[in-house]
């Protein structure tokens, strides 16, 4: 019986096809979560065009503008109805005491600020307060 030689040349070929697939792995990883990370309440500080920044002050209060046409713009970043829901879910997990600062336009429906009134509550958030336009 003849036992046949063990090649190194094979084995470093099967251990750079699983470094391959690792390093595929880490970057499918990287790239899915970028975009929860993008989503969750992390203070980032990016800049925007206009030169201020558009993270949202976690220490102090959350600033929720209702634009004239019922839109949601929190801290400069427009949101729609779901979006909104979901950062006040994320609010309620993670900050239950978080200041929030509705400000309204004076040509919006009353039914927007209801509406967000509603959400607030059903999310169990309480540090409401209004400002005048």
């Amino acid at each position: 019986m003849r036992i046949a030689p063990i090649r190194e040349q094979e084995d470093s070929n099967s251990m750079s096809a699983m470094t391959d697939v690792v390093f595929l792995l880490l970057i499918f990883f990287i790239v899915t979560m970028s975009g929860y990370v993008e989503m969750t309440l992390l203070e980032t500080g990016l800049p925007t065009a206009s030169g201020a920044s558009s993270a949202i002050d976690l220490q102090n209060s959350v600033n929720i503008e209702i634009s004239a046409t019922g839109d949601y713009i929190i801290s400069g970043v427009p949101h729609s109805r779901e979006s909104l829901s979901r950062l006040l879910r994320r609010y309620q997990r993670l900050m239950p005491d978080a200041e929030f600062l509705i400000q309204c336009d004076p040509d919006s429906k009353h039914h927007s600020l209801v509406t967000l009134l509603g959400d607030l509550a059903r999310h169990n958030l309480k540090n409401i307060k209004l400002l005048k336009s």
